[in-house]
C-alpha cells in the first residue's frame, strides 16, 4: 500500500487514512500538492525522441533555429539575465569614471562579468531546453535553483576552456579559433549531461569533429549580429549619457552576448542528431 506524507507535520500515513494521526491534518487536501512537489522535471536528451524544432546540424538550420529561439524568447532570456547582471551593470555605471584610471577596477570588472556569464548560462540552458522539450519554459526561481547545482562543474569547464582559448590566441590566432570551435558545445554538455571534466571536453571534441568549418561560418554570421547590437548599445550610451539609459543599454548588450549560449545549445542538440554523433549516452541529471 502506498504511503502519504502529511504536509503539515511530515508524518507518513497510509493512503486510506483521511486525517493525520499526529496533527489531524486533512491528507485529502494535501496529498495532490505533496505528490506534485515531489515530481521535479529533469532534463534528459533521448536520441530516440529528437527535441521538437531542432533538426540535424547544418549551417542554415543552426542559424535559423538559433535566431528563432533567441528572438522568439527574448523576454524570457532577458529576465533570466537581468537577475544577475543588473546589479553588476549598475555598479559598473557608477564606477565608469574610475575604470580608465585604475587597472584593478578593470580587472575586477572583467572577472565579475565572466562570473555573471557563468551564473546565467546554466539556468538559461535549462529553461530553454525545458521549453523545447515540454513547450513550457521554466520560471526564474526554478531555473536558478536547478542551474546553481551545476555551477561548480560549469565554472571549472569555463575556466579550462578560457585558458586554452587564451593560449591559442596568444600563440597564433588560428589555434585559438580551432580551440573555440572544438569547445563550442562544452557548456550544454556540462549542464545537460553527467560525466567528469575530461569526459565533457572529450564529448565536445567528438561532436564537433568534422563540422568545425561549418560551425565557424555560423559563428561569423552571428558574431556580426552581436557586434551590430553592441555597437548600437555603445552609440546609445555615448549619445545619451544618462545613468538609467547606460544601465539599460549595458544590460541589453549582456543579453545579446548570450546569443552564443543559445547557439551552443542549438549546436549541441543538432550535432547529437547527426548520424556520425560519437558514442552518445543518455545521462539523466539528478
Amino acid at each position: 500500500m502506498l504511503d502519504t506524507k502529511c504536509g503539515y507535520c511530515g508524518t507518513v500515513a497510509e493512503t486510506a487514512e483521511p486525517f493525520c494521526v499526529i496533527c489531524g491534518g486533512d491528507l485529502t487536501l494535501r496529498s495532490s500538492f505533496d505528490r506534485q512537489d515531489q515530481i521535479q522535471w529533469q532534463p534528459v536528451l533521448d536520441p530516440d525522441q529528437p527535441v521538437p524544432g531542432i533538426e540535424p546540424f547544418s549551417i542554415p538550420t543552426a542559424l535559423r533555429e538559433t535566431l528563432n529561439l533567441f528572438f522568439g524568447n527574448l523576454w524570457l532570456i532577458t529576465t533570466i539575465v537581468v537577475v544577475i547582471v543588473a546589479p553588476f551593470e549598475i555598479m559598473s555605471a557608477l564606477n565608469a569614471g574610475d575604470v580608465g584610471d585604475q587597472w584593478e577596477v578593470t580587472a575586477w570588472s572583467f572577472l565579475l562579468g565572466a562570473a555573471c556569464k557563468v551564473l546565467v548560462t546554466a539556468p538559461l540552458i535549462y529553461s530553454l531546453f525545458k521549453l523545447l522539450q515540454t513547450g513550457e519554459a521554466a520560471g526564474i526561481q526554478e531555473s536558478y535553483r536547478w542551474g546553481l547545482t551545476k555551477i561548480f562543474k560549469l565554472s571549472i569547464c569555463a575556466f579550462i576552456a578560457g585558458v586554452f582559448q587564451a593560449l591559442g590566441y596568444a600563440l597564433c590566432v588560428i589555434p585559438g579559433i580551432i580551440v573555440t570551435l572544438s569547445f563550442a558545445v562544452v557548456y550544454p554538455i556540462a549542464v545537460l549531461e553527467g560525466g567528469s571534466i575530461n569526459e565533457i571536453f572529450a564529448r565536445s571534441l567528438a561532436l564537433t569533429k568534422g563540422h568545425r568549418l561549418e560551425i565557424l561560418v555560423v559563428y561569423i554570421v552571428l558574431g556580426i549580429i552581436m557586434l551590430v547590437a553592441a555597437a548600437i548599445c555603445g552609440f546609445v550610451i555615448g549619445m545619451v549619457n544618462l545613468f538609467p539609459v547606460t544601465v539599460v543599454a549595458s544590460i541589453m548588450s549582456d543579453v545579446f552576448e548570450h546569443l552564443f549560449t543559445v547557439l551552443s545549445l542549438v549546436l549541441y542538440l543538432g550535432l547529437s542528431r547527426k548520424p556520425d554523433a560519437a558514442n552518445y549516452t543518455v545521462l539523466s541529471l539528478k
